[in-house]
């Protein structure tokens, strides 16, 4: 064996770093010679059995520590399902009336992965009408879908469902566009229902089962939303172990930036015109789920993910791409830095982040074991999908290991989810992690960075941030 798998050391006393048993299991698709495969294959599953044996002794991992065979490369191509096929719920349809549909990869273990796609919203009719195909309709998707490497789902270690956003509605909606004072066909909410419906009584998904269940930017968002229902409005057998995995549902509620004060560069009005023009106050509230004071607080990151009663882990920048992108209206260009006068876009970031800092902070701190954050400074969003999921790290933690970590504490009773928020340094892509221009690099230097302009940063809602770094520098943890 010493000749097969040289670079196998002696076993180790304690199990390996959740990132680096990820990559055992499966987490990244990796392509070798047919010889040379086997090999890595055989060293592998060595490995894992010497070294992750008390990892390996909760009921998650003791299933998903299957995956690392020659198949990896198959089950990274996700089939297309597609509802009509089913014929549950004829209304569970696309904007255009297209039917509904998922994407689905097996796995021998009886976890789940079960991850709703984003792709923003729209609002009103205006809105609606500019969306490309893809958003507003299941005709353009292919019957097949490779899983891109590194990312989660070419996680082998579990049945993979994804369930792209053709609904426009963050899967919010359950109104017909003859309904509709917009004439929109808004289906997302039925369009999840009639999938778990379908996993629950065709996939053999039962009792003990565990699900991990989320989504992407738009699918996060509506996965917040309904993590709480699943089992009180009998989507998901009670027996399921559900926990949430979240990937930017994250909005704050944010001055305007400069002049853009309409709803297009406002999440918020955006929102309140969402429970508007839906009629989804119902949806929203979960039946009384959700109690805060308005409807729309109900699907708003910022104030839902403070109410949510399952276990969680959510991803959120300190320096969101999208809701920089929506507040401010434009983004970095190819030099990689905000056009000019570009000092200011970096002033309304660094407020920004200063808001998503402080609220990470409150929920991580709120004294429940079952809420786990994971929170970068670079500028990005919503990429699980794509090899930073494993790629890009805090610490040494990457989001899989972070996931990992999460699901060891979700198997241990009385055990903290992973709170890993990077405070190591101050502005947007400041950490050599993110391999991006920084402020600094486009001649806006932090200390410029925070001047109030163009707002007062103690004037987000009365709130004042106790300092740039929250309690203190480094990793929270």
């Amino acid at each position: 064996q010493a000749d097969v798998c040289p670079s196998i050391a002696a076993p180790a006393s304690v199990p390996p770093e959740p990132a680096a048993l990820a990559a055992m299991v499966g987490v990244k698709d990796v392509a070798l010679p047919n010889r040379r495969r086997l090999d890595w294959v055989a060293c592998t599953l060595l490995a894992v059995a010497c070294c992750a044996v008390p990892f390996l002794m909760g009921s998650w991992a003791r299933s998903s520590a299957l995956r690392t065979d020659a198949q990896t490369e198959q089950l990274s191509v996700l089939e297309k399902v597609s509802l009509a096929d089913i014929g549950d719920d004829p209304l569970a349809t696309c904007n255009d009336g297209s039917p509904g549909f998922y994407y689905w990869a097996p796995s021998s273990a009886p976890s789940r992965a079960f991850l709703l796609g984003g792709g923003g919203w729209c609002w009103d009719a205006v809105s609606c009408k500019l969306r490309p195909p893809d958003m507003i309709s299941s005709l353009v998707y292919p019957h097949r879908m490779v899983a891109e490497s590194g990312g989660i789902l070419a996680v082998t270690t579990f049945h993979r469902v994804y369930a792209p956003e053709c609904s426009s509605d963050a899967w919010m909606g359950d109104i017909g566009g003859n309904e509709s004072t917009e004439g929109v066909n808004w289906r997302g909410a039925r369009i999840l229902r009639a999938i778990l419906k379908h996993l629950t009584t065709r996939r053999g998904f039962g009792d003990g089962d565990t699900l991990v269940f989320g989504g992407l930017s738009a699918g996060a968002r509506g996965a917040m939303v309904h993590l709480d229902t699943l089992k009180s409005h009998g989507l998901i057998p009670q027996g399921v172990r559900l926990l949430g995995y979240l990937d930017s549902p994250y909005y704050v509620d944010m001055p305007a930036f400069a002049n853009n004060t309409d709803t297009w560069h406002r999440v918020t009005l955006q929102t309140q015109q969402v429970v508007a023009n839906m009629r989804n106050e119902a949806i929203l509230r979960g039946n009384g789920t959700c109690k805060l004071p308005e409807a729309w607080h109900c699907g708003f990151g910022e104030y839902r993910v403070q109410a949510l009663q399952t276990p969680f882990l959510l991803v959120a920048s300190q320096y969101d791409w999208y809701g920089l992108k929506t507040a401010e209206g434009t983004v970095t260009g190819p030099d990689g830095c905000f056009p000019k006068p570009r000092c200011s876009y970096y002033s309304y970031a660094e407020l920004f982040a200063i808001v998503t800092r402080q609220g990470l902070h409150n929920l991580s701190h709120n004294g429940r074991r079952s809420v786990g954050v994971y929170s970068s400074v670079c500028y990005n969003h919503a990429v699980s999908k794509g090899p930073f999921f494993t790629r890009e790290s805090i610490g040494g933690v990457s989001r899989a290991g972070a996931l990992l970590k999460a699901l060891e504490a979700f198997d241990s009773e009385g055990a903290t989810m992973p709170r890993i928020i990077d405070t190591s340094c101050t502005g947007l892509n400041c950490a050599p992690q993110c391999k991006a221009h920084s402020g600094l690099a486009c001649g806006c230097p932090s200390d410029e960075n925070m001047r109030p302009n163009p707002v007062d940063p103690g004037a987000v809602d009365g709130r004042r941030p106790r300092s740039r770094l929250g309690d203190s520098a480094g990793f929270w943890s």
